[in-house]
């Protein structure tokens, strides 16, 4: 375990995202809540969901981008709700959903022996 971040913000897992590191330890139980909504969604919701929040915030001055919006919000529920919470961009959300798999929750020890409990452990694939 060469490569890996312990994480507890959105700002923390972005960074360790766009870095590739091969494994995030989440600690917080809420960021850890919100990814395994992403990761376990659908492609198809996980797509409509990212497709309803882009129509929603390119055309929030459109009624028509208001009904897109709101169509895509109730195709995508907890799935958007959680990339709101996330604040990911597009390509970390793809890259959260393709290439990573979640470990449950657990210890792990750190090369030095330090023992850290995540919420959940996200490993690449």
């Amino acid at each position: 375990m060469s490569n890996y971040a312990i994480v507890s913000t959105k700002q923390e897992l972005e960074k360790a995202l766009e870095r590739k590191i091969d494994m995030i330890i989440v600690t917080d139980p809420e960021l850890a809540r919100n990814i395994k909504n992403v990761k376990y969604a659908s492609r198809a919701a996980l797509t409509t969901a990212i497709a309803a929040i882009g129509v929603a915030a390119t055309n929030f001055w459109n009624p028509v981008g208001w009904s897109a919006g709101f169509v895509g919000a109730v195709a995508g529920g907890s799935t958007i709700a959680a990339i709101v919470a996330l604040g990911l961009g597009a390509s970390l959300i793809w890259g959260i959903y393709n290439d990573y798999n979640i470990k449950a929750k657990g210890k792990i020890t750190m090369p030095y022996g330090t023992e850290v409990e995540g919420e959940i452990i996200l490993e690449k694939n």
